[in-house]
């Protein structure tokens, strides 16, 4: 019975959240690159500016991805309530230097794709952290068949400190997309 409450529970908040407009964010919500650069040595513009330490944040990262990863996904939304966060999916986003959080909205599909970067020595606690997502996914989210399969081919990967965990019937197409998206950024 206590599932079904936290399923419950789940639906509300999604539906709220999305009806609430959760979209409306400022123009600097939006684009966060600025906050992932270098500073630049002078303003001397004759020197060489140096490059910059991510040309691309979870959040492009994850829109470019599943724009052409070809797959149809079920219609999904970012989380970035921290309450929805933690206490729903168990995320610690204090560790995250930077994430982008995308779950399905009410409905019978079972769809995740989570990128996080890792903020400095917090490798082992994002993996722990997606790995135990992982599980809660498989053990306890999901009840029809399409999300038991879903659930069971749930990929949690990493490429240098980006983390990412991809829940969906066929992940490879998606994961391949994310990679190589990662490997840009």
């Amino acid at each position: 019975m206590e599932i079904k409450k936290a399923a419950l529970l789940a639906a509300v908040t999604v539906l709220s959240l999305s009806i609430a407009g959760c979209g409306n964010m400022e123009p600097a919500q939006q684009t966060e690159t600025t906050a992932n650069t270098y500073p630049t040595a002078s303003s001397d513009p004759s020197e060489p500016k140096p490059l910059a330490k991510y040309v691309m944040t979870c959040r492009e990262i994850t829109r470019f991805a599943l724009d052409e990863s070809g797959e149809d996904h079920p219609p999904y939304m970012e989380v970035t309530d921290e309450t929805f966060l933690s206490d729903i999916l168990g995320y610690d986003m204090s560790i995250a230097e930077d994430s982008s959080v995308n779950v399905q909205l009410v409905s019978t599909d079972l769809f995740e794709l989570t990128i996080i970067r890792a903020s400095e020595d917090n490798d082992d606690a994002v993996t722990d952290m997606l790995e135990a997502h992982r599980d809660y996914l498989i053990n306890q989210a999901a009840y029809y068949p399409s999300q038991v399969k879903a659930a069971e081919a749930t990929r949690v990967g990493k490429s240098g400190s980006y983390h990412y965990l991809i829940c969906c019937e066929e992940p490879v197409g998606l994961e391949k997309q994310v990679l190589s998206y990662i490997l840009r950024g």
